[in-house]
């Protein structure tokens, strides 16, 4: 439940034209399948949905007013009037997505505690749940579901703050340049933590430098009191560096000691991490539960984060050492015959496809990954993919089963240890056959490579 807000004030927000009574709404919703009654609907219009043919739903399920966009037509058959006779009030906007950020940003300036905004091209979900962990030692801390961190998701999060939290933590995720300042514009960060820049949604920024750029408009959105949080292993980094010019910042980095928090004596184990942390003279232990150098890199950056609000080093260790892994990221599952499942079929993109790689690299017995395509790379994928091949020919996997347009081309670049498949039933059939115990198996690829399914079906197979 949101703060109070009226709607007069959103209409002052949104330069919208507001019909009907005064009132004063403490929630908000987008979908009348989870309408609760004295919602206020805002009519959504998206590509392949429109909230306005779902009016006269959300008038019957109790809304208390409905926003919607000036170009709507509301007709007889849905709309806030039965037999010309106004039953609901209305607010009439030139954009409905955009109000319903504004209506976040709204909640979020009645928040006093500390917002930390997040973005990168890779590690983004990890850290903030790395983030919300330490901060939760303190008080209680809004964060970001999942990975919902676009123009809806992110607005959605920033209504979700109440009297009850002490911190908000937000994701924010970009497909083009633009996108982090409009979700910035809302979010309103006074700590604004900038991961990497990589090659995800290469295809539609158009260049790495675009990336780099779109990246660092997280910089832009902080007031003189703000604080930035940079990679200082980026190869960005000074241009983000220039973005801050003025304001705090405190850089990570895993090994080099100019930055301001780093790490050192990193030892990586088959699922979890230690490493000592440094800052100002004074280091700590950190015990992480998750695998990878990528993950200790990513616990870097959260504990920056906490450090620029005064947090403790032994607040930092005490919350991470808490950790709970994120579904389908580097998730271990103990099946029959000793076979372990790596489940991190979430999402893929070239960087974290390598961290994927030497999380396996790490285990004994027999190695399999299983790879599904990287997708968004565009006119790059091919080289993307050949690339991946190449550093997988260094490491110590025994077997890569790949399926994707590049699966071929990427087998005969791996000196026999790659098999392409035309399909996931081949791979699984080929997998199925081949286990003979204690082996263990990766599974990873992109979003619209759909891997979940394979590891639902070998968890089926060898539960």
């Amino acid at each position: 439940m949101i703060n109070s807000i009226s709607l007069t004030a959103l209409a002052e927000q949104t330069s919208g034209t507001l019909s009907g009574e005064e009132l004063r709404f403490d929630s908000i919703s987008i979908d009348t399948r989870t309408m609760r009654k004295g919602d206020l609907f805002v009519a959504i219009k998206g590509e392949v949905f429109d909230g306005h043919r779902y009016i006269t739903q959300a008038i019957n399920s109790g809304c208390c007013a409905v926003v919607v966009n000036e170009s709507a037509t509301l007709d007889a058959a849905n709309s806030v009037y039965v037999d010309s006779k106004q039953i609901k009030p209305y607010l009439c906007v030139s954009d409905t997505q955009k109000a319903l950020g504004e209506a976040a940003l709204l909640n979020r300036q009645l928040f006093s505690g500390p917002v930390f905004g997040l973005t990168g091209s890779s590690g983004k979900t990890s850290t903030k749940n790395m983030l919300a962990t330490i901060l939760n030692e303190k008080g209680n801390t809004c964060a970001t579901e999942g990975n919902f961190n676009n123009e809806i998701g992110v607005p959605l999060t920033l209504l979700n703050i109440d009297e009850n939290h002490s911190y908000a933590v937000i994701e924010m995720g970009a497909r083009s340049k633009g996108d982090i300042g409009y979700l910035a514009h809302f979010v309103r960060p006074d700590i604004a933590i900038l991961l990497n820049a990589g090659s995800s949604h290469i295809d539609v920024f158009g260049s790495y430098q675009n990336i780099v750029e779109a990246k660092g408009e997280i910089f832009e959105s902080l007031n003189d009191e703000g604080v930035a949080i940079i990679n200082f292993d980026d190869p960005a980094v000074a241009k983000w560096e220039k973005l801050t010019k003025g304001k705090r910042s405190l850089r990570f980095s895993l090994a080099d000691e100019a930055a301001d928090v780093y790490a050192t004596d990193i030892q990586c184990e088959t699922e979890k991490s230690n490493f000592n942390l440094n800052y100002a003279g004074e280091v700590k232990k950190i015990s992480l539960p998750v695998p990878g150098e990528h993950n200790v890199l990513n616990a870097l950056a959260a504990a920056a984060a906490a450090i620029s609000i005064g947090f403790e080093l032994q607040n930092i260790a005490d919350g991470l050492v808490k950790l709970k892994p994120a579904s389908g990221r580097l998730n271990v599952v103990r099946l029959q015959k000793n076979i372990s499942l790596i489940d991190d079929s979430y999402n893929a993109n070239p960087d974290s496809m390598k961290a994927s790689l030497d999380v396996l690299a790490l285990r004994k017995g027999v190695k399999v990954a299983v790879l599904g395509e990287m997708g968004e790379l565009g006119e790059y994928s091919l080289d993307f993919h050949l690339a991946l091949a190449d550093y997988g020919v260094l490491s110590s996997i025994e077997q890569f089963l790949l399926i994707g347009p590049h699966a071929q081309a990427m087998a005969q670049k791996l000196d026999g240890r790659g098999k392409s498949f035309n399909s996931k039933q081949e791979l699984l059939d080929h997998l199925s056959e081949g286990i003979t115990g204690e082996e263990t198996i990766l599974v990873k690829g992109s979003r619209s490579a759909g891997m979940d399914e394979i590891v639902n079906v070998i968890k089926g197979r060898f539960a």
